[in-house]
């Protein structure tokens, strides 16, 4: 007799807070923000009463100098990501505890002209016409987590948009490639011309080091840091 009171409530309980969550579901809500993600944009719909979904999308270009291990390279940096996230309002209210997967397209480009001398692994490179060429890429795929404030569906239709969390992006993948000609001084101090640095052996070995040190050096971006601010309006 009690177990089957006590399962007569349980499921009583599952149908009232399905029922709960029958009512909270849907409406749409829109946003924009920005933040180390890049400029964003985000729709929100409610599932239930404590957990809502949201489609995002990130993008931003910034060029900057930067110099690694003695080579000053021109870089462009690409922000791209895309997704889905699943809040969670453990308490129905702004606080969010969010977990998701985004399409990561983020990225940087590398040039390094070497008029003067390039350090390239243990070689020195210098020509008008030499240069070294990079990429940066990341996984395709990036799981993500983080906390929150926000709910776009409660309260008034505005909105306030607070994330901080992480991308898990992998570990870099880095290509280095040198072009053009140059006077190349090898680690024994001798110098001589390179009319062709693409084909020549120690020249690409000296690109190989510093390709590995370059994605030795970049390995921490394998844990993207996201901030977002923002601020968005509920529709329906």
């Amino acid at each position: 007799m009690k177990h089957a009171f006590g399962a007569r409530l349980a499921l009583s309980a599952l149908g009232l807070l399905c029922a709960t969550g029958a009512q909270a579901a849907g409406g749409l809500a829109v946003g924009v923000k920005a933040g180390t993600a890049g400029i964003g944009v985000e729709a929100v719909t409610s599932l239930n009463s404590v957990f809502n979904l949201r489609g995002v999308g990130n993008f931003f270009n910034y060029d900057y100098d930067t110099t690694e291990d003695g080579v000053d390279y021109q870089s462009e940096l690409e922000l791209r990501s895309y997704g889905l996230l699943l809040d969670l309002h453990p308490f129905k209210g702004s606080f969010r505890i969010t977990a998701g997967g985004l399409g990561n397209g983020n990225g940087a480009t590398l040039v390094a002209t070497c008029p003067g001398s390039c350090e390239v692994g243990d070689v020195t490179i210098q020509g008008n016409d030499a240069r070294l060429d990079g990429a940066v890429d990341f996984k395709k795929f990036a799981p993500y987590v983080g906390l929150g404030f926000g709910n776009a569906m409660v309260g008034s239709g505005l909105y306030g948009i607070f994330d901080i969390g992480v991308m898990f992006q992998g570990e870099p993948d880095v290509a280095l490639a040198a072009s053009g000609s140059a006077i190349v001084t090898g680690s024994n101090g001798l110098s001589r011309p390179v009319p062709d640095l693409s084909s020549d052996p120690e020249v690409q070995d000296a690109v190989a080091q510093e390709q590995a040190s370059l994605q030795d050096d970049l390995k921490d971006f394998q844990f993207y840091p996201v901030v977002n601010i923002g601020i968005g309006y509920r529709f329906f």
